[in-house]
């Protein structure tokens, strides 16, 4: 009986084991693009920003016909005693509140603020007078100038908060404090407090950036068809370059892209067209085909 039990064993033959299909790589377009470009290109956005920011100086950017030019001027002139400008803020606070829609008396008071060095409280009165004249190109070019004040503040602060993390002696010298390794180096209070800080100093970085870029973008909206749409353009596209590198949002291409592409509408052979042109030609290649 055993002998026949044997005879009816039948060795099963091995399961084959399915081949595992090679996944194809993805294509550069499938992937994440931003991250690698951020990762590769950075270095470039800050060179095309700073290009741009030169000229603007040497062509004298924003010294058009719309009016905001004054504004924005007239935020950087102080001259005035300190009882003397708080004398005049309570003076235009109660112009504002007797003649609420007047739009010189929100730009007044913020050029007040900023000779007291208040940029908040200057950011304050322009919200409030934009709410009031959603228009009004003075108002709106005080306060993109406003806004990117902030911001100029707020990178000064975050390498201020990198460089105290990079130089304290718990660092070792070259070393990435971001790295495995780095972290090690960096595990004691000091440091994690240094960390901290330099954490939330890029947040609001970012931050300040982001609310910049959308000032510029209601300045460019409002000129639109005006003689200083240009100028505007240019302003928003040259914003959207430095913001990319802080806020790392892949819309701040496109919006410089769309930026660039309007101010060359507008005047193709303006005195910038040139550096726009180029400019707009290298952003475009490190988009995905589909979306150049």
């Amino acid at each position: 009986m055993a002998r026949g039990a044997a005879q009816t064993r039948r060795k099963q033959p091995a399961e084959t084991q399915p081949k595992k299909r090679r996944q194809a790589a993805p294509s550069w377009e499938d992937q994440l693009f931003f991250s690698r470009l951020r990762r590769h290109a950075k270095y470039i956005y800050v060179l095309l920003a700073l290009v741009f920011a030169v000229g603007f100086v040497a062509f004298g950017v924003g010294s058009g016909s719309t009016g905001i030019s004054g504004a924005l001027q007239s935020l950087f002139n102080g001259g005035s005693s300190g009882s003397s400008v708080n004398s005049r803020i309570k003076s235009d606070q109660k112009k504002i509140a007797a003649h609420p829609a007047v739009a010189a008396n929100y730009t007044d008071i913020a050029t007040l603020y900023q000779q007291k060095n208040d940029n908040a409280a200057a950011i304050s009165a322009l919200e409030r007078g934009a709410k009031r004249n959603p228009k009004n190109l003075e108002i709106l070019g005080a306060l993109a100038t406003a806004y990117r004040r902030e911001a100029e503040a707020a990178k000064t602060e975050a390498q201020n908060a990198q460089a105290a993390l990079n130089s304290t002696f718990f660092t070792q010298p070259g070393l990435d404090t971001s790295s495995t390794l780095g972290s090690a180096f960096t595990s004691d209070p000091v440091s994690q407090a240094l960390k901290t800080k330099e954490s939330s100093s890029f947040s609001k970085l970012s931050s300040t950036y982001t609310k910049a870029e959308s000032a510029y973008q209601r300045v460019a909206t409002a000129s639109r068809g005006t003689s200083g749409e240009a100028t505007a353009q240019l302003q928003l596209g040259s914003i959207a370059l430095e913001a990319l590198n802080y806020t790392g949002q892949p819309n701040e291409i496109q919006t410089a892209i769309g930026a660039f592409k309007r101010y060359l509408v507008i005047d193709p052979h303006g005195p910038n067209a040139a550096q726009a042109k180029q400019t707009l030609k290298q952003l475009q290649t490190f988009l995905p085909k589909s979306q150049r």
